[in-house]
């Protein structure tokens, strides 16, 4: 039987005691996000092949990965997250998967910059709805201090997908391209969404209780209104320009300046994958083990691991020596992922039952719209620029895809390595900076969160 909605604060006790449908549960939707997660960070991977195939700049790769993908990412999630909390979510849940599956696959088909912008923004329309649909399940079906673990469980999807791309879209693409990759990884997703279709409940269905009727400037006022939201929402915006900018450009710095291959910076992000899957538990779990009666643990450990995210990225990308960097940028991985489990459940804390969907899309629009649009642009924009400064002569012109369009110019070929190298390390050093803000904004939100028990 599927358990009851859980609105209310639960014992110490009961934190682990955990009912068959809500593993399950879980179990399906944690594979529902790492196929999101995939779909969605395929590119970072692939971006290398990708840039050199189409003749991107660094600024097209992060128009792909961030505007493209984000703004109709929160174009989709708001919309869907108002439609989830009176429909069914399983069935429109089914419905995106499906969609953004399809979506992915075309982009295996791409001729050049504007196709493969278009399906990565249809990737983003399907890929909108799913995450506010998804926390709003947990928040429904999980108490207050079992959602720290939960939300830890359902974000390892993140790291876990960090680990199976490498080891499976890349080397699909080590054998048979980048395209093939794309194609490929459009089947999990579309098998999952069979599965959420037959097997996953509707939990307002399993009460009898009929949605409530949402009002959307009520409950837009109501977010708007609260101190800890507002503060929450403002760091997932900085926390998500520091991620996503560093996340997508790490398999391209790790090629340009240490000169790995695609294999090695596969692999690279598999072990980036497995760590942050060390930090994601751990931040669900101190969160809940340190959880008071205002829940203030789930925004101080994201706070502390956004701090400790700007020191370690800040030594990742100024040490030259690649096992140094390599430290530093695991150890930069566990900390980022500290988040994971406890900022959704304080979202999830924070806000009546009525609107989880709604203040889930609200937090995702932070995370995305600014945090991947501004993180990966921002990132793409500065490597140009300063490839630009360290190249004599036009950089935009006489490098193409990062390569010297004069073929057979051993020296001209250098000469664009060298200035994409060195401009995309410049721009991944100021990045972390936005960790910082992050921080201070998850401290001001301890200071006035509450948990709602509506």
């Amino acid at each position: 039987m599927t358990p009851p909605i859980a609105t209310e604060a639960s014992p110490a006790a009961d934190r682990m005691r955990w009912q068959p449908y809500q593993v399950w549960l879980l179990a399906v939707l944690v594979t529902v996000s790492v196929c999101n997660t995939m779909d969605r960070g395929i590119v970072s991977l692939l971006q290398e092949a990708i840039k050199t195939d189409l003749r991107l700049s660094d600024a097209q790769l992060g128009m792909i990965s961030g505007p493209a993908f984000a703004l109709f990412y929160s174009i989709a999630g708001l919309p869907v997250a108002r439609l989830a909390e009176r429909a069914h979510r399983p069935n429109l849940l089914a419905i995106a998967i499906g969609f953004w599956s399809v979506m992915t696959g075309l982009c295996g088909l791409v001729t050049g910059f504007v196709q493969l912008a278009l399906l990565r923004a249809g990737v983003g329309i399907g890929e909108g709805g799913a995450n506010p649909i998804a926390h709003s399940l947990v928040g429904d079906q999980f108490s207050v201090r079992q959602r720290g673990i939960a939300m830890a469980i359902l974000s390892s999807a993140t790291p876990i997908s960090g680990i199976v791309i490498p080891l499976t879209a890349g080397l699909i693409a080590q054998l048979y391209g980048w395209r093939a990759a794309f194609m490929a990884a459009a089947v999990p997703g579309l098998i999952v969404a069979v599965i959420v279709k037959l097997t996953i409940r509707e939990p307002r269905l399993a009460m009898r209780a009929p949605p409530v009727r949402a009002h959307f400037r009520a409950d837009i006022g109501w977010l708007a209104r609260n101190r800890a939201f507002v503060f929450v929402f403002l760091a997932a915006a900085f926390n998500g320009i520091g991620i996503q900018g560093t996340g997508i450009f790490t398999t391209s710095f790790m090629i340009r300046n240490h000169g790995l291959d695609l294999a090695g910076a596969g692999t690279v992000m598999s072990a980036i994958g497995v760590v942050g899957l060390v930090g994601t538990f751990m931040g669900g779990y101190a969160a809940d083990r340190f959880s008071d009666s205002r829940g203030r643990s789930y925004v101080l450990v994201p706070a502390v691991g956004a701090a400790l995210s700007f020191v370690f990225f800040m030594f990742a990308f100024r040490l030259h020596s690649l096992v140094p960097a390599l430290i530093a940028l695991l150890l930069a991985n566990v900390a980022t992922d500290l988040k994971n489990g406890p900022n959704f459940a304080a979202v999830q804390n924070i806000v009546p039952s009525r609107m989880r969907a709604t203040a889930a899309a609200m937090f995702f629009l932070a995370a995305t719209v600014v945090g991947v649009s501004l993180g990966a642009s921002l990132v793409g924009t500065m490597s140009d620029h300063f490839a630009a400064q360290a190249f004599a002569g036009d950089y935009l012109a006489q490098c193409k895809g990062g390569h010297a369009i004069v073929i057979g110019s051993a020296a001209a070929e250098g000469a664009c390595r060298g200035a994409s190298a060195a401009g995309l390390r410049q721009a991944l050093e100021l990045l972390p900076f936005t960790f910082l803000f992050a921080a201070l904004f998850f401290w001001l939100a301890s200071r006035s969160i509450r948990i709602n028990v509506e």
